[in-house]
């Protein structure tokens, strides 16, 4: 019996296509659709042109190493959502995302660059959260780029992020309503810088170890409350607080400690500053050629020069706490009799003479600050000085003086006890 060959079916292999880039599937995508990026690297710019979500999965990064953004948004209402970006921008001119339109929302997105972090130009009504944006640290600080750069961009709003080793840790110029707040900025020019805005509200953000904390620089309206600013020592110029040519500002419940200068207040005026700590500075407050600003329950202590101005003799300086006056209080009202005045006699003779400084508080400088006193406009005066802190917990006061007060009714009835058993020996005797 013969046998036939067998007969085979040849089906033919293809191989799996390759997945879309992301641009592709952005041009793929409708209006209101969520693309979920496979954890991976992407090397790719990508332009978003439509209000789409776009949201990774754990590890999911994308590249880009040339002078090109990696993400570039031209729509309004899009989310971008648990990315990481690695920016390598030889021109050093573009920014890792470049947001252009309104109502976006940016979280849980971390960024390595050597150029710009993120820029919004002419961007409203954005939110940034959650966002961790790193520089080149092996560069000099002016070779960088901001970490967020706003540019005519009006009522947007950064929260829970992070900023360091750039040039400013968030740069604002030419815009409104800006909301920050609970923001980190560390080793860079100045944590939050602020140019030409109005209405801007930064609250509860920290800036440390950089060459100043914050700069307000031609700004109305701003409000600077409950924020952060420690060992800005970076510089000798170096400051916690920079208000440059700035009216109209509430700056209340801040910590400014460590810093070279806490405050320094230039050509500003109308502006308020009240409840304030500012403690362990090279030179608490300075004012240059500002008039009209209302400093009061301020807490100024431990700073080696507690303040000085300089043509600047028409500002509101009373009730504020300076942990060096010995006051004295004869009314009761917890308001010094003794009027407090700021000689900075110190701070002018080591700057003509920095040996100088080797003899903060020996006796001979202390002689010789009775001696020669500093001119009466260069001389900062609280008429009434308070003489408890403002900023002292009034519950942990309360616990003190109850503490105080249960000490004192144990010695006494201690001294009872002793004395009634004592009546009692002589009576038995």
């Amino acid at each position: 019996m013969a046998f036939g060959l067998p007969f085979i079916l040849l089906v033919p292999v293809h191989a799996k296509a390759q997945e879309q880039s992301i641009q592709e599937q952005i041009k793929a995508s409708q209006s209101g659709q969520t693309i979920k990026l496979n954890e991976g690297e992407f090397e790719e710019s990508i332009v978003i042109d439509k209000p789409i979500r776009l949201v990774g999965t754990k590890d999911v990064t994308l590249t880009q190493k040339d002078s090109s953004s990696v993400i570039t948004i031209n729509s309004n209402n899009v989310v971008i959502e648990n990315l990481n970006i690695m920016h390598e921008d030889h021109s050093n001119e573009s920014p890792a995302i470049l947001i252009n339109g309104h109502q976006n929302s940016l979280q849980q997105i971390n960024i390595d660059t050597n150029s710009y972090g993120i820029q919004l130009d002419e961007a409203n009504d954005n939110i940034l959260s959650y966002v961790n944006i790193t520089g080149n640290k092996d560069k000099l600080i002016k070779e960088r780029q901001h970490g967020i750069n706003i540019w005519k961009s009006h009522n947007n709003e950064i929260h829970h992020s992070t900023m360091s080793y750039v040039q400013d840790g968030i740069y604002i110029e030419k815009s409104n309503e800006t909301k920050l707040y609970n923001n980190t900025a560390f080793q860079s020019r100045y944590g939050y810088h602020l140019m030409f805005t109005k209405n801007t509200v930064l609250e509860q953000n920290d800036s440390y170890e950089n060459i100043s904390g914050l700069m307000v620089m031609g700004a109305d309206g701003t409000i600077v409350r409950d924020n952060t600013l420690t060992n800005n020592l970076e510089n000798i110029q170096s400051l916690g607080l920079l208000v440059f040519d700035t009216i109209n500002a509430t700056i209340t419940e801040n910590n400014i400690v460590n810093n070279r200068i806490g405050i320094f207040i230039e050509n500003a005026s109308n502006n308020e500053l009240a409840f304030n700590k500012v403690q362990g500075n090279y030179i608490g407050m300075q004012f240059k050629s500002a008039e009209n600003n209302n400093i009061v329950h301020n807490s100024f202590i431990a700073n080696v020069v507690q303040a000085q101005a300089k043509e600047s003799s028409k500002n509101h300086t009373n009730n504020n706490y300076w942990g060096d006056h010995f006051g004295l209080d004869i009314t009761g009202d917890k308001i010094s009799d003794l009027t407090y005045k700021v000689d900075p006699f110190f701070l002018n003779i080591t700057n003509e003479y920095p040996p100088f400084q080797l003899l903060f508080q020996s006796p001979g400088m202390v002689f010789l600050e009775q001696l020669i006193h500093t001119p009466i406009e260069q001389q900062l005066v609280d008429q009434s000085p308070l003489m408890e802190n403002p900023l002292t917990n009034s519950n942990n006061l309360y616990q003190n003086q109850f503490s105080i007060l249960l000490i004192c009714l144990s010695i006494f009835m201690l001294s009872i006890v002793i004395i009634y058993l004592g009546v009692k020996v002589n009576e038995k005797v």
